[in-house]
């Protein structure tokens, strides 16, 4: 669904780096109004201007901290699971902790681009020049005109965000997440770098995510009912199968596996001659697995 309040900028040229979320996620802990003050964070972070802006807009996209106002941020939900005292990842080491991070920015960031390819899936294999063109008629919606170079500035950050033709010394064009393997080129016989999302097997994926990001749907697309059917999961928006690229064999797979392990008695599989749904259960659900509930529970804080 396309809204008025997408972003379409804000990261100021920037893909989002290595080192930079475990970084601003300690600074924050340390000092909640750092990024309120430019020079400081300048010198605290080691980079300048520019990149500090590029480095809070990635660091709120992906849930690592999150805006509190007058005082600054705090730690977000995603930062707390991975980089907080009982994290999982404290140095972003893991394909685990991309695969949730992959999440948020395609679901919950409002980033145009992400919700395109990723969050609707409407984009499966196109070049450039299409994903510009898909990315100015979402921005019809924008609550002011956007300017061609912001759509290809937009187009250009998420192509690199996820993808990079090679790799050399120079690590200014390493994202971390182009180790997921979500998009890859390939040249057209017109010569034109054609993009593909198309579905491989998720290689890294966790059942710890994967519950994460089915819980965080279900609770959604529910309204209070706290069940879905299969073929949502799998083709919905913003739903795991679209956002991790699954096939129904390897979603049924993920889905039975989560049940069977952290997820048993907080979630069911229904399978009737009528449907297929999944049932969940939330007072019996474990909290570390409710991203909308760290969330709001930060938003109280």
């Amino acid at each position: 669904m396309i809204t008025a309040n997408e972003r379409f900028s804000g990261h100021e040229s920037f893909i989002c780096r290595y080192g930079w979320l475990p970084k601003i996620f300690h600074a924050i802990s340390q000092d909640p109004l750092l990024l309120k003050q430019e020079e400081q964070a300048m010198h605290t972070l080691g980079i300048g201007r520019n990149m500090v802006k590029s480095l809070q807009f990635w660091a709120e996209a992906t849930g690592v901290i999150t805006s509190a106002g007058p005082k600054g941020h705090i730690p977000g939900p995603i930062g707390i699971c991975v980089f907080g005292k009982d994290g999982w990842d404290p140095y972003l080491e893991t394909l685990e902790t991309l695969w949730l991070m992959h999440w948020q920015l395609s679901t919950n960031a409002g980033l145009a681009a992400w919700a395109e390819v990723f969050g609707e899936g409407k984009q499966v294999r196109f070049d450039r020049p299409r994903l510009v063109a898909a990315l100015a008629q979402r921005g019809e919606k924008s609550s002011r005109p956007l300017a061609a170079s912001t759509l290809e500035q937009h187009a250009s950050i998420f192509i690199q965000t996820y993808f990079q033709a090679e790799r050399g010394t120079d690590d200014t064009s390493w994202c971390p997440l182009q180790d997921l393997g979500l998009i890859t080129a390939a040249k057209s016989e017109d010569n034109r770098i054609l993009y593909s999302t198309e579905g491989n097997a998720p290689v890294g994926l966790s059942l710890r995510v994967f519950g994460m990001a089915l819980v965080d749907f279900i609770l959604r697309q529910s309204n209070g009912t706290f069940s879905v059917d299969f073929g949502s999961v799998l083709k919905g928006a913003n739903s795991p199968g679209i956002v991790f690229r699954m096939d129904e064999h390897q979603l049924r797979h993920f889905i039975d596996a989560a049940i069977a392990g952290a997820f048993e008695g907080a979630m069911r599989f229904v399978d009737t001659a009528d449907t297929q749904s999944v049932i969940l259960l939330p007072k019996k659900l474990n909290s570390q697995y409710r991203l909308r509930l760290q969330e709001e529970a930060l938003e109280h804080a």
